[in-house]
C-alpha cells in the first residue's frame, strides 16, 4: 500500500532583521504622518531624540519592544 504525499503547510519564509526594521518603521512613519504632530513633538514623549526616531522610521535600528509599546500608546493603537 503506497502512503500519500505529506500535506504540511510549507514554513513561510525566513525573512532578514533588517526587513522587518525597515517594515516596522514604515508603519511607525505612517503612523505619525496621519496622526499630524510633529517628530519634535513625539520624541521626547518616547524617550527618543528626534535623530533616533528617523534611525527607527527608516529602519537603521530596529525599535525595543518598549519602544513599540509607547508608540503604541502614543498614537492609541491598541489590541483588537
Amino acid at each position: 500500500m503506497r502512503s500519500l504525499p505529506s500535506r504540511r503547510t510549507p514554513e513561510p519564509p525566513h525573512v532578514r532583521p533588517e526587513i522587518h526594521a525597515r517594515l516596522l518603521g514604515g508603519q511607525i512613519r505612517a503612523l505619525r504622518l496621519m496622526d499630524g504632530r510633529p517628530l519634535e513633538e513625539l520624541a521626547p514623549q518616547a524617550g527618543l531624540t528626534v535623530a533616533e526616531w528617523e534611525e527607527v522610521e527608516t529602519g537603521q535600528v530596529p525599535p525595543s519592544w518598549e519602544i513599540v509599546v509607547l508608540l503604541a500608546q502614543l498614537f492609541g493603537v491598541g489590541r483588537a
